[in-house]
């Protein structure tokens, strides 16, 4: 399984180099390119209520009330969703930067955050042989087992919402693994606060 989740999770990373650098921000619309596709995210006059209800289950995966805290880690800002829109104009169209959804892929398929990257929890855990490679893929060049974070591209990372603690794992790990804190932006809303707000979602093909 863990093979399988790194798999998308790097197919899905390594497509971003063919990044186009083109993007726009007017009022609370966003256009913008990522992988040669145009993305536009704006806000929609009614909310999607069955999506929604979806997000805010409880997540399978938390033990406990699972509630996010309001700061993933030190160093490590928390933002919201004017800030993940710059960062999508910003650095997600210039390819410094990438979005990565810490959620396991049956929860992804219910909605996501347009250009995301899925990289589940699992895929960063210590015992995957294969996270090197995602941290590659990242930016972070490695040499006789030590890895250079210099040219790793900034992220911002969301889960389900300030009811589940996924974000929160992989920033831990990634922050574990050597990833610079000062690289790595939290968006506590997730996809329940970015839903409820009428943001633009994508769905994976059926």
């Amino acid at each position: 399984m863990i093979r399988s989740l790194f798999s998308g999770a790097l197919v899905g990373i390594l497509s971003a180099s063919t990044l186009v650098a083109q993007a726009q921000q007017a009022g609370n619309e966003t256009s913008f390119r990522f992988n040669g596709e145009a993305f536009t995210i704006t806000r929609a006059a009614q909310v999607n209520v069955n999506k929604l209800v979806a997000f805010a289950r409880p997540s399978l995966s938390c033990e406990g009330s699972c509630l996010s805290p309001m700061s993933a880690a030190e160093g490590v800002t928390t933002i919201g969703e004017l800030d993940v829109m710059s960062f999508m104009t910003e650095q997600v169209a210039t390819g410094s930067g990438l979005i990565l959804d810490a959620r396991m892929p049956e929860q992804r398929a219910v909605g996501f955050i347009p250009a995301s990257v899925s990289v589940p929890v699992p895929t960063m855990a210590a015992d995957n042989p294969y996270r090197v490679d995602i941290l590659r893929a990242l930016g972070a060049k490695t040499a006789a087992g030590v890895s250079n974070f210099s040219g790793a591209v900034e992220l911002v990372i969301f889960d389900a919402g300030p009811g589940t603690t996924d974000a929160q794992r992989l920033i831990s790990t990634l922050l574990d693994s050597g990833y610079p804190a000062e690289k790595v932006k939290y968006y506590r809303g997730g996809m329940q606060v970015w839903t409820a707000l009428g943001l633009t979602t994508q769905e994976t093909p059926s």
